[in-house]
């Protein structure tokens, strides 16, 4: 217990002594504007500027101040000169301070004083028994000196201009370049020196501007790296209806000549919707409720997957991606990538250091999205595979009830095929990652179920009359699932070569 006590004390005796000398310190910083005054009288040896202050009262000395320095005003004439131009500044353009206190705290700063408890005490000592010779800066004397001088530095400095990149997705050089050049600034620092040395020895002043080249922070050079093709992805339309097709060149050329900055987020139905009529799209098949009807805007998902696998290959973060209910033949199955408004996007950010540039283009067979910007470090490519086949339960007869297809069938034992079973597929997409060709990494990005299909027949429902025999047509209610191998695109990602 005793030694518990003993520490104790020891603690709160050392936050005391640590009390005392933060006071000490306060008092003496305070102190130290009073201490060239010594009961109202300035100490000996004071001189400020070249006027002697010493021993006078304070009133004096600021009216003695004021006199030399209202003197030197009347006379003061500086000339700053810079590229064959002159600026004259005289005592118009600013107003004499003889407070003794500010000047004293001028002082105080000029002499850069440091924080140091015992060098603070020796000088405030020193300065009480000798006084001390002072030169305090031309700007603290003449009060707006500063704002006519800034408006002089504004006339001459020079911004440095950087060099900017021109994206044209259409021509064959995409980027047009600008040179950088660089700016001037005034060197402030060395200015107020050599207008402060020149005070003291004449009331004529003329000073050359000293400036200093300030270099761009974008360099053509630099500009130049983010020019490469870090990417490309295709894909193929060529058994695409023509509003297909339109549908397909419509929404990619949205992003054509796009330019995504570091730290972006970009969102596809953002740029490329609505996706109405009214917008240019138009009537194409579209998967709906897991079957391929029309819609307006079909073709619009082969726009989106063409600009994600190239994303994928540029190494961007993708925010949002979904599959379509059924596979689609233009790309390798969990490598999809289905859009629908206000349901569905395909989102993305761009987390690397340098901004992207977007080309998209089409032509009768194809689409095709290139995406460029600086070198990557590492390349990447995807692979995907189908890990597991789901069976279809083959047909679904279903009776014409509604009678929206006495067209195609009417009596009973009559059918009409709307689609054939299709099995389903479990897919698996990955990310590789290969350093001067070598494979590695290899992430897995994506885990799809495609879920199987059950095939639609429908049947007539009104029973035949005598002599009436319905067609049946036996393979048309056939459980055969449909050959879906041409449905299965195993095309291999493109990068840029």
């Amino acid at each position: 217990m005793k030694s518990k006590k003993s520490k104790l004390n020891k603690f709160i005796w050392l936050l005391l002594g640590i009390s005392v000398i933060m006071v000490a310190i306060v008092v003496v910083q305070f102190f130290f504007l009073k201490s060239s005054l010594s009961d109202g009288k300035v100490v000996e040896g004071t001189v400020v500027n070249g006027v002697n202050i010493a021993g006078l009262d304070e009133n004096v000395a600021e009216a003695k101040l004021k006199d030399e320095f209202t003197k030197k005003a009347d006379n003061f004439k500086l000339t700053l000169v810079h590229d064959g131009k002159s600026w004259d500044i005289t005592k118009q353009d600013f107003e004499v301070n003889t407070d003794i206190h500010s000047i004293l705290a001028a002082a105080q700063e000029r002499e850069q004083l440091t924080d140091s408890y015992e060098k603070q005490k020796n000088l405030i000592t020193n300065l009480q028994k000798e006084g001390k010779s002072v030169n305090v800066a031309i700007n603290y004397v003449f009060v707006g000196l500063d704002k006519k001088i800034d408006e002089i530095i504004k006339e001459v400095e020079v911004e440095p201009q950087d060099s900017e990149i021109t994206f044209y997705p259409d021509r064959k050089d995409k980027f047009e370049i600008t040179d950088e050049k660089s700016g001037l600034r005034v060197d402030k620092l060395a200015l107020y020196q050599n207008l402060n040395d020149n005070f003291l020895k004449s009331n004529k002043i003329t000073l050359e501007l000293p400036m200093i080249e300030e270099k761009a922070s974008v360099t053509k050079e630099y500009n130049k790296t983010l020019t490469h093709c870090i990417s490309m992805f295709s894909t193929n339309v060529a058994d695409s209806t023509g509003n297909r097709k339109s549908n397909v060149n419509l929404a990619l050329s949205k992003f054509d000549g796009m330019v995504v900055n570091p730290g972006d987020t970009i969102s596809f139905n953002k740029i490329t919707g609505p996706h109405s009529e009214e917008n240019g799209y138009k009537v194409a098949t579209i998967i709906y409720n897991s079957k391929f009807v029309d819609g307006v805007g079909g073709g619009i998902c082969q726009a989106s997957t063409t600009l994600y696998n190239a994303l994928l290959l540029a190494g961007q973060k993708i925010d949002e991606v979904h599959k379509h209910t059924l596979p689609v033949k233009y790309v390798p199955l969990a490598l999809d990538a289905m859009v629908s408004e206000y349901i569905s996007d395909l989102k993305w950010t761009n987390t690397t250091d340098y901004p992207i540039y977007i080309h998209t283009w089409h032509d009768e067979s194809s689409v095709h999205c290139e995406i460029y910007s600086h070198t990557l470090p590492v390349q990447y490519k995807t692979r995907a595979e189908v890990v597991k086949k789901l069976a279809s339960n083959g047909d679904v007869v279903q009776k014409d009830v509604k009678k929206e297809y006495t067209d195609k069938v009417l009596f009973e034992g009559e059918y009409y095929r709307i689609s054939y079973p299709r099995d389903g597929y479990e897919a698996v997409a990955y990310l590789q990652t290969y350093e001067n060709g070598k494979l590695v990494q290899e992430e897995e990005i994506r885990h799809e179920i495609y879920q199987p299909q059950n095939g639609m027949v429908i049947e007539g429902v009104e029973k035949p009359s005598d002599g009436i025999n319905p067609i049946n047509d036996v393979s048309i209610i056939s459980s055969s699932t449909h050959n879906m191998n041409n449905d299965i695109c195993t095309v291999p990602t493109s990068v840029c070569p």
